[in-house]
């Protein structure tokens, strides 16, 4: 293993340059080697600027998180911010800041989980930063675009529309029990154990919905990540869209069978309202907009209401739905 100090600061950057692909577009003018990069921003299309902090041991723990893994998932987190708003990615930078125990090949597989993220989607990284830390920390910026009509915010869900959700919510917080927890693969199957974990450590951003809305030519009128929990994010959208929302539990997709087969004391449920960690995406529309979308890649959840947030539980009976979902500083 090459140490760090044998290696020097310019020295990783251009090793870290050698990792990353050239794209097309958007046309780069200056990229990595210069003070900022520099680049020919599309003709009529708003830009979207998303930044999200990813640090070791509070975002990931390397007891199961491969270097590769941390690279993946701190570039996948910041995308589906973009695909949150309607949006498509188009260039990154990364700021690093490293241990001094961590070796140039360790840095060099972090590298490439960034990059086969980035490249996937389309995405130059441009640029960034490298500088020493107490632990392993990640900053990443994603830029992408979209027409000022197309991008989705969060305060549009008017009264009387539907709550979607794309995939399977709570899937992401089992895979995290099953590995804080050492649960060993043949208990639960290797199948169930590798789709669990995947879901935690190498999470998809869903711009295959984004590609459908596009290619239908309709979009939410409210759309949000779900990064921090199902309950969190339905609360952030009627926070931002004054409004209120009944969910109907049994309507929610959650991995019930999963839950079962890891034996975990929390409830299925929960880990479908508050587990997090899953991006994918919930949205408002209309009966109209949903009509002309695929109904394979989201499930009706619930209504806009006009004041409280509540849940329609299996029983019939209405509660309160709390934000109960990951909050940094709780």
């Amino acid at each position: 293993m090459t140490a760090l100090e044998k290696t020097g600061e310019f020295n990783l950057i251009h090793r870290f340059q050698r990792i990353i692909p050239r794209g097309t577009y958007p046309p780069i003018i200056a990229s990595i080697g210069d003070d900022a990069a520099v680049y020919e921003p599309t003709l009529g299309l708003s830009h979207v600027i998303t930044t999200d902090a990813f640090i070791e041991g509070h975002h990931f723990d390397f007891r199961f998180y491969t270097m590769k893994d941390v690279g993946y998932k701190a570039m996948a987190v910041n995308l589906s911010d973009i695909a949150s708003m309607n949006a498509r990615p188009m260039l990154a930078t990364v700021a690093l800041g490293i241990p001094g125990s961590v070796s140039l090949e360790s840095l060099e597989l972090l590298y490439e989980g960034l990059v086969e993220v980035a490249s996937t989607y389309g995405v130059q990284i441009v640029g960034g930063d490298t500088t020493r830390a107490p632990v392993l920390t990640l900053s990443i910026t994603v830029v992408g675009e979209a027409s000022k009509a197309a991008i989705v915010y969060r305060n549009g869900a008017k009264l009387g529309e539907k709550i979607c959700v794309t995939g399977v919510v709570g899937e992401a917080a089992m895979g995290l029990d099953i590995l804080q927890h050492d649960v060993d693969p043949s208990s639960i199957g290797h199948e169930v154990f590798q789709h669990l974990t995947s879901r935690h450590l190498r999470p998809v951003p869903r711009f295959d919905f984004v590609k459908e809305l596009n290619k239908a030519g309709v979009q939410p009128s409210s759309m949000i990540d779900i990064s921090d929990g199902l309950s969190s994010e339905l609360h952030h959208i009627c926070n931002a869209s004054q409004c209120g929302a009944v969910l109907w539990e049994s309507y929610i997709p959650i991995p019930d069978d999963c839950a079962t087969q890891i034996k975990s004391p929390r409830l299925p449920i929960d880990y479908g309202l508050n587990g997090g960690d899953d991006y994918e995406l919930l949205f408002t529309a209309s009966s109209e907009v949903l009509e002309r979308i695929s109904s394979d890649l989201y499930t009706e959840i619930g209504e806009v209401a006009q004041h409280d947030i509540l849940i329609r539980r299996v029983d019939g009976t209405l509660e309160s739905l709390k934000a109960e979902g990951h909050d940094h500083f709780r």
